[in-house]
């Protein structure tokens, strides 16, 4: 795991995605819209590329915390 907490890793994306191989992860993250890269360790996005991809926050604004909606 990453020790940038706005990094969501290899592992997180496969348990997001539901999907084993790297390939298959990175076809889910395509046809969700959200933005990948490659790493030493395996594809990888953002926090803010999650949020995104969801249609949340617009350029400049701040992004969603769950901590927003008490």
């Amino acid at each position: 795991m990453s020790s940038n907490p706005h990094i969501i890793d290899p592992d997180t994306l496969r348990e997001l995605s539901g999907k084993r191989s790297a390939a298959a992860v990175r076809n889910w993250a395509k046809k969700q819209g959200i933005p990948t890269l490659q790493g030493a360790s395996g594809l990888f996005t953002t926090d803010a590329g999650l949020n995104h991809a969801m249609g949340i926050g617009a350029a400049g604004e701040r992004s969603y915390r769950p901590e927003d909606i008490a």
